[in-house]
C-alpha cells in the first residue's frame, strides 16, 4: 500500500526533481532521435547513385524522376553497374543526398551567385576575382552524376518522345517560379507526347522533384538532367574555350558567367543530341511538329520586312547540324563576356548572315510571329486589364491572332518579371486557355 506521507516527503526532496528532469530531457531526445530516423532515411555518405533501366511507360517517368530514395542496407539483390559506379534495383533511380546536400538545398536561395563578377573593376582585377573564385563553381565541374548526362537524356529521349525538348536552369531551384513554371506547363499542354530535359544542377533534386510533381503524377515525361560541360563540348571548337575558361586564362566578362554557359549547352546539346531548346520565358502555344532546322527572327526591316537580328531563346536543329559547328566555333573565337548578347542571338545573327545560304544547310528563318510576335518595348501592353471597348476588341483579335499564327509568345522576363498579370489581358487569356494546372495566380 502506498504510504502517502513517505510519498509526500519524497517528492519535496531536491533530488526528486533533479531526477525527473533528467528523464524528460532523456525521453525527449530518444523521440526525436527515432523521428530523425524515420523522416530522413535517406541520409547517408557513401550510399551509390541507382540508375533505373529504361522506363516503359509514364508512369515509370515519374518513378525515375524520383531519384533520391534512399536504398535500406536490407534491399534485395542489388546489382551493381561497375562502369558508372550506378546501381541498379527495383526499377527506380536512386542519387545519393548526404546532409551536406541537404543543407545546402536549404541555403542555395540565399547565397549570392558566384557567377556575377563584381561592378566596376578592370579586367585585371576581374580575372583575379575570376581565378579565385574557379574552386567555388560547381558548374564547371565534373562529377559521377554529371557525368552520366549523356546516358541519361539517351534513355530517357527512347521514351516515345514526339519530339525532344531542351531548357536550361542555372538558378537556385527554390528561385524557380510561377513564370518559368508556365513555360513547362504550356509546352506540356501543346506538345503532350513529347519530352522535356531541363538542363539543371539545382532541380535534379528533391526540390526539383517537388517543384516538377505536379506535372509527373499527370504522366508527362519531364526530366532534371545536371550538365556536364566537358563531354557536352568534347570534339567540338568550345573544347578548348572551356579548358581555357577553367584555367582562368579567359575573361569571364562583365556579364553573368552562367549567362555565357547557358548560351554555348544550348548550342552544345543540340549539337550532341538534336531537338528544340527553348528559354524558361515562353508560353508555348501550338506543337512544334513539322518544325525543322529553324529559328525565329526577333527583329526585322521595317521597308522589306526581311530579317534583321535573330534570337537563340528558341531554336529546333536536328542531331550534328553543321551550322550548330559553326555556332560553336563562332562561340569560342569571339567570345565576348561584356558586350550583352554577343555571345548568343548576336553570335547566331553573324554566322547565319555570314553562312546560313551554304547549300545543304537547308535552314529555315520564321518571321517575328513564330516566338517573338511583340519585342520587350511593347510587351506590357499585353499585361495590362482593357479600359475600354476598343481595348477590349485589340485583346481579342491580339489573343487570336496570336493563337493562329504564333507557336509561342517571348516574356522577356528580364524586363517582364515584375509586371502584374491582370485579369482579361492578353496574357492572362493566354494563360487560362494554354494552362494545365492553371494556378490562381503566374505572378512571380
Amino acid at each position: 500500500m502506498l504510504n502517502c506521507k513517505a510519498f509526500g516527503q519524497t517528492i519535496k526532496s531536491p533530488n526528486f526533481w533533479t531526477l525527473s528532469v533528467v528523464l524528460i530531457v532523456f525521453s525527449i531526445y530518444a523521440y526525436s532521435s527515432i523521428s530523425i530516423v524515420r523522416l530522413y532515411p535517406s541520409i547517408s555518405i557513401s550510399t551509390p547513385i541507382i540508375k533505373t533501366p529504361q522506363p516503359a511507360h509514364n508512369n515509370d517517368v515519374q518513378a525515375a524522376a524520383n531519384k533520391t530514395l534512399e536504398v535500406q542496407a536490407t534491399t534485395p539483390a542489388l546489382k551493381v553497374d561497375q562502369s558508372s559506379s550506378i546501381v541498379v534495383s527495383n526499377n527506380v533511380i536512386v542519387q545519393p543526398m548526404n546532409i551536406e546536400e541537404l543543407e545546402q538545398e536549404e541555403q542555395d536561395g540565399e547565397t549570392p551567385d558566384p557567377l556575377i563578377p563584381p561592378a566596376k573593376i578592370t579586367k585585371e582585377e576581374r580575372m583575379e576575382w575570376f581565378r579565385k573564385k574557379l574552386p567555388d563553381l560547381e558548374v564547371l565541374k565534373s562529377t559521377n552524376l554529371s557525368r552520366a548526362f549523356h546516358d541519361r537524356v539517351v534513355k530517357f529521349s527512347r521514351n516515345q518522345c514526339a519530339i525532344q525538348f531542351f531548357m536550361i536552369w542555372f538558378s537556385p531551384a527554390r528561385t524557380f517560379g510561377p513564370r518559368d513554371f508556365l513555360a513547362v506547363e504550356t509546352l506540356m499542354k501543346a506538345n503532350p507526347h513529347s519530352c522535356l530535359v531541363i538542363i539543371s544542377r539545382s532541380l535534379d533534386t528533391r526540390r526539383g522533384d517537388k517543384i516538377l510533381k505536379a506535372l509527373l503524377d499527370r504522366g508527362f515525361k519531364i526530366l532534371a538532367v545536371t550538365p556536364d560541360l566537358a563531354s557536352l563540348v568534347k570534339d567540338t571548337p568550345a573544347e578548348t574555350w572551356l579548358k581555357k575558361i577553367k584555367n582562368g586564362e579567359i575573361d569571364p566578362g562583365e556579364n553573368p558567367l552562367s549567362v555565357q554557359l547557358s548560351n554555348l549547352i544550348r548550342l552544345a546539346v543540340l549539337y550532341k543530341h538534336g531537338g528544340v531548346y527553348l528559354d524558361t520565358d515562353f508560353i508555348i502555344l501550338k506543337d512544334f511538329k513539322g518544325l525543322r532546322n529553324a529559328v525565329g527572327a526577333q527583329d526585322v526591316y521595317q521597308a522589306t520586312r526581311k530579317w534583321k537580328t535573330l534570337n537563340s531563346a528558341a531554336m529546333v536543329f536536328d542531331k550534328g547540324h553543321p551550322i550548330l559547328f559553326d555556332f560553336l566555333q563562332e562561340f569560342a573565337t569571339t567570345f565576348d563576356g561584356s558586350k550583352w548578347g554577343h555571345n548568343g542571338p548576336y553570335m547566331l545573327t553573324r554566322v547565319i548572315r555570314r553562312v546560313g545560304n551554304t547549300p545543304g544547310y537547308n535552314l529555315t528563318i520564321l518571321g517575328l510571329e513564330a516566338f517573338y510576335p511583340v519585342n520587350w518595348v511593347q510587351i506590357e501592353r499585353f499585361f495590362k486589364k482593357p479600359a475600354t471597348e476598343e481595348e477590349s476588341k485589340w485583346v481579342e483579335e491580339t489573343v487570336l491572332r496570336l493563337s493562329e499564327e504564333s507557336y509561342g509568345l517571348h516574356l522577356w522576363n528580364k524586363i517582364t518579371r515584375k509586371f502584374v498579370i491582370n485579369e482579361g489581358s492578353v496574357i492572362d487569356r493566354l494563360i487560362k486557355s494554354h494552362c494545365i494546372l492553371c494556378q490562381d495566380s503566374y505572378d512571380s
